[in-house]
């Protein structure tokens, strides 16, 4: 379903026709989901998170008209509620829990797929380096890569600048060069097309 056609079920939803929200419902849930558990790691929560949002959507639907990229107001409106949910098992003030709180974002090779099959088996390795990434980087390569969200609305969805963006995936990609290069007694070539070549599981 390409992005346009999204857009177009939101807003045909919104302005009234409630049979799409099914079909909006089943296309967002596995991105949303996937996101949410790289946050939490806590099914029950992340679950009850995307839950609480639709049933939210359906509740303001008449009042959505202004939302122009649904899949961005719906990774914002699901990280705010995770992190809430998170911060509320944390007995710390509200304001310090939502400010001290990072997603713990974890890539594991099931989330990689190799263009070339035939060396697969690197991508533990590929998995390791990214994982050797700060928080902000992983989220960012994660929104990016795994759900194809432009620096741009991965701006809005983190409410930091687009540049900066940019500057952390300059850096993350600089980090990641250097990781596999120091893999080079165990096979630089191999680790170099799979850095060259990766792309994330949807």
């Amino acid at each position: 379903m390409s992005s346009n056609t999204n857009n177009d079920y939101w807003n045909k939803f919104v302005a009234g026709d409630t049979h799409l929200f099914k079909k909006i419902f089943t296309k967002y849930y596995p991105k949303l989901y996937g996101y949410g558990i790289k946050i939490s790691n806590n099914p029950r929560i992340v679950e009850d998170c995307i839950q609480e949002l639709f049933e939210n959507i359906w509740d303001r639907r008449e009042d959505l008209h202004h939302v122009e990229s649904p899949h961005v107001y719906l990774f914002v409106s699901l990280r705010r509620k995770v992190l809430k949910q998170i911060s509320k098992k944390k007995n710390r003030s509200k304001k310090l829990r939502l400010l001290r709180h990072k997603p713990k974002i974890k890539f594991c090779k099931q989330d990689i797929i190799i263009k070339n099959e035939q060396i697969n088996q690197q991508k533990e390795e590929l998995a390791q380096a990214l994982n050797q990434l700060p928080e902000r980087q992983k989220e960012i390569l994660f929104l990016h890569f795994y759900n194809g969200l432009s620096y741009s609305e991965i701006a809005n969805v983190l409410d930091i600048k687009r540049q900066s963006i940019r500057n952390h995936v300059y850096r993350a990609m600089k980090k990641l060069r250097l990781f596999l290069t120091e893999k080079a007694s165990r096979n630089i070539i191999s680790l170099l097309f799979i850095f060259s070549n990766i792309i994330f599981a949807t």
